[in-house]
């Protein structure tokens, strides 16, 4: 047989392959996302290409980036663990295959994709720490294309923990994650495996030595209460264009009262601040008072503020009330009593627009990977899914997953980084 002949062979099959509804789950596949079948994902397959090889050369039958972009691409259709990413994986037609970057078998005469084996083997050997890098700085990176020209120089960024209730480690000790947030994109941008033995607060200069943060840009880092340790203020305020933001608690005797002190004149007079939400039947009140520091014994603290949060009813009847000390490192002048409020009320989306999604969407609290880096893995590339759809002005996670779900080719939708692509589900 003549190369030409091989040549149409084969592109007649792509094309019937293509068009075929009968391989697999998911019989609406093409019909709807085939217009992506020509879409540019070439960022994300040059940034999977970043994350080390760690097999070696004998018997590889796919490359890793490939592998990598075949999960995304079930991650981004719901899929929660090996075997739904596998399950996945077998409907992606032979026109995605080919934009995913699947080397072409002359033997099957067909693109061909990876078992639930090659995906199992592929991601609990994998350098996670490694994966999170790479994705997390090609997030930030995104999100600073987008804000080009738009005085994107300034980053908020929240910090917090997040156990993986499943998943169990050799030391009889439950994976614990630590991640940071972009308030405004809601991309997590950097993540690291507490170890075992540890917890979160030992962890928040690896944290931030992870956020690939450029020269003359800034950064507000939002932090719990857990957090409110001299370790990390040294860690974060000391950082030149670094601040901390984060919560004191009564369990820090002496710094609480230093803080009371200086916030309690103040409570008589006006709040520096209001803001107001109607919602869900009740009203929310937050108001902030601010205050010097002067005598505070604390790293680089410069302001202190306290945030008196009301529920009431429609009708005015007072449901509850509570309220809240912050420190932070950053001067009056650069952060205003609004900007204090408006951060700390911000802080908590890393729960409802990371962690909460991972729980409900992607049902993470119920996974029992244990193996290698499997479980640290699976939580990199949900990351990496969710902050996909977020940059695409995804509304809701679950029903863009669902949809995806229903026809992979519109996965490439979310995955290639071009404004021509861009939609809102």
């Amino acid at each position: 047989m003549s190369f030409t002949e091989e040549k149409a062979i084969r592109v007649t099959f792509f094309h019937h392959a293509c068009h075929s509804s009968t391989r697999g789950p998911g019989a609406a596949r093409g019909q709807q996302g085939g217009e992506f079948k020509d879409a540019d994902i070439s960022e994300l397959t040059e940034m999977l290409a970043r994350v080390p090889e760690f097999r070696g050369e004998r018997g590889r039958q796919y490359a890793l980036a490939f592998i990598l972009a075949v999960c995304v691409v079930a991650t981004l259709a719901g899929a929660r663990n090996y075997r739904e990413i596998a399950t996945v994986a077998e409907g992606i037609c032979q026109c995605q295959l080919r934009v995913l970057g699947a080397e072409w078998d002359y033997f099957g005469n067909r693109y061909r994709c990876p078992r639930r084996t090659t995906i199992w083997y592929a991601l609990t050997g994998i350098d996670a720490a490694e994966l999170d890098n790479v994705t997390g700085t090609w997030l930030l990176a995104q999100a600073r294309k987008r804000r080009a020209g738009d005085g994107g120089s300034e980053w908020v960024i929240a910090v917090d923990g997040k156990v993986l209730k499943g998943a169990w480690t050799d030391e009889n000790d439950r994976v614990t994650l630590f991640s940071a947030m972009l308030h405004e994109e809601a991309l997590t941008v950097a993540q690291a495996r507490v170890p075992d033995g540890t917890n979160e607060t030992t962890q928040v200069k690896a944290l931030a030595e992870k956020i690939g943060i450029q020269d003359g840009e800034t950064v507000l880092v939002t932090l719990d209460a857990a957090h409110c340790t001299r370790k990390t203020a040294k860690a974060i305020g000391g950082k030149e264009g670094w601040d901390y933001l984060v919560t004191v608690k009564t369990d820090k005797g002496a710094l609480y009262r230093q803080a009371s002190e200086r916030i309690r004149p103040l409570l008589g007079q006006e709040p520096g601040d209001v803001m107001t939400d109607r919602s869900r039947g009740v009203i929310k009140k937050w108001s902030c008072w601010v205050a010097g520091t002067e005598g505070m014994q604390f790293p680089h603290v410069a302001q202190v503020a306290c945030i008196c949060r009301e529920v009431s009813s429609l009708t005015g009847e007072k449901i509850s009330k509570e309220t809240a000390i912050r420190l932070t490192s950053a001067a009056a002048g650069a952060m205003s009593a609004a900007d204090i409020n408006r951060h700390t009320r911000e802080h908590w989306g890393i729960e409802n627009k990371s962690h909460y999604i991972r729980d409900t969407v992607f049902r993470e609290d119920h996974n029992q990977s244990w193996s290698g880096s499997g479980p640290h893995a699976l939580a990199s590339l949900r990351n990496l899914a969710t902050g996909l759809l977020r940059m695409k002005n995804t509304a809701s996670v679950k029903e863009a997953t669902e949809l995806i779900h229903m026809d992979r080719m519109l996965a490439l939708r979310y995955m290639t980084t071009s404004s021509n692509y861009r939609h809102t589900a």
